[in-house]
């Protein structure tokens, strides 16, 4: 429970995303901030749209003419690091991108200092240069190194409180001020440790968060992907409002059918509203558009939920098919048998074979998740059957 919570300490501190840093470039007769010209706003939301749909080329092509502002070297450089990001979004499993994307956000920093030297009040730079921090403590928080995403998260939201002060009609701070406002909340109300320590951190506010986190999603220039994101997030996992939550889901598929992240959020929350007919079919569909010789983990999720799903309606033959093609990747990807995925479709493998009858076989999967060494609470649900079935 305490690394749930201190996850998402660091998640409320992460307060401006990969869309924001766009909002930065401007090549001639530009005004003194390349967020204040109006082509740059209108270039950078083209190139947004194009990240957001897994194009990284096509982006570049839109702002290689900005990176030669005199501050589009802390934009290159981060913007360089976008596909970084997206890699280790798509398989948070595996730490063999994580270096790489550390190194380009570190060099964001770096070039944004050089500006503050110059001019500490440029808007350009502290934008991008608390981007970069937030996103180093999101990727220290999953990495579970606490201190160091403290460090980077501290930063990044004391930034975003300057800019709130210098320039409060800057729209896309919402989306940082909104989930500070809500996740600080929700923090004092859920847990005794964030209450313990509250006078360390500024009082929020749910319905405030909600609500700037709703402008952003409307009015922002480069923060509408994350904030609407966020909001079928917060909705679907904190304020069971399952119709809200799918509303804002459903509208970044609209706007980015093309992104494989997105379409498995749905898949997921199609699930935990218990649609299994419903999430069986777009389940399907899917796997033929991405499989089966597309990105691995995306496939082992896809197939891990189609096995579950077709346990829940009691299709029992889909579902030991889907799991078995799930477990025939282990091999393949990173952390083997340790992945999430991997030990569900071994758990409810086991629970298919229970419900058919089959025990000796459910026993085997039950005993091999009780010997993995991982704090994974499936394990502890295994332990548990195996103990009734003995």
């Amino acid at each position: 429970m305490f690394s749930r919570s201190f996850f998402f300490v660091c998640l409320l501190l992460w307060v401006i995303s990969p869309v924001q840093a766009a909002a930065f470039s401007s090549p001639e007769d530009e005004p003194a901030h390349m967020l204040e010209h109006p082509q740059f706003m209108e270039d950078v939301q083209r190139a947004i749209n194009l990240v957001y749909n897994q194009d990284f080329e096509g982006s570049v092509e839109i702002l290689e003419p900005w990176f030669n502002h005199r501050h589009g070297s802390a934009l290159e450089a981060f913007w360089q690091g976008l596909p970084g990001w997206w890699e280790i979004l798509a398989d948070l499993e595996t730490d063999r991108h994580d270096a790489a994307f550390i190194r380009k956000m570190e060099e964001t920093d770096r070039a944004c200092d050089q500006i503050l030297r110059r001019d500490r009040r440029n808007l350009d730079a502290m934008v991008i240069k608390s981007l970069a921090n937030g996103f180093l403590a999101r990727l220290y928080s999953n990495r579970g190194s606490w201190y160091k995403s403290l460090t980077h998260g501290r930063l990044a939201i004391n930034i975003l409180f300057s800019i709130e002060q210098l320039y409060p009609d800057v729209p896309d701070i919402q989306f940082g001020l909104g989930l500070y406002n809500y996740f600080t909340a929700h923090l004092n109300e859920e847990y005794r440790l964030v209450r313990a320590v509250s006078w360390m951190i500024p009082g929020g506010d749910k319905s405030e968060g909600l609500e700037r986190l709703a402008r952003a999603a409307e009015e922002s220039a480069f923060m509408i992907p994350e904030s609407t994101y966020f909001l079928g997030h917060i909705y679907l996992h904190y304020e069971q409002n399952t119709e809200l939550a799918e509303k804002y889901i459903t509208r970044l598929l609209e706007s980015y059918p093309h992104n494989p992240f997105f379409n498995r959020l749905m898949l997921r929350t199609m699930y935990q509203q218990r649609d299994y007919s419903e999430a069986a079919r777009y389940n399907d569909e899917l796997l033929e558009r991405f499989g089966p010789d597309q990105h691995k983990p995306t496939l082992e999720e896809l197939y891990t939920l189609r096995g579950m799903i077709a346990y829940r309606l009691a299709d029992h033959e889909t579902a030991e098919l889907y799991f078995d093609k799930a477990i025939a990747l282990e091999n393949d990807l990173d952390k083997g048998e340790l992945r999430h995925h991997q030990m569900m479709a071994q758990f409810y493998m086991g629970r298919t074979y229970n419900r058919t009858g089959r025990n000796e076989d459910a026993k085997a999967r039950f005993r091999h998740l009780s010997r993995l060494r991982t704090d994974a609470p499936v394990t502890d649900t295994a332990k548990r059957i195996l103990d009734r079935m003995d």
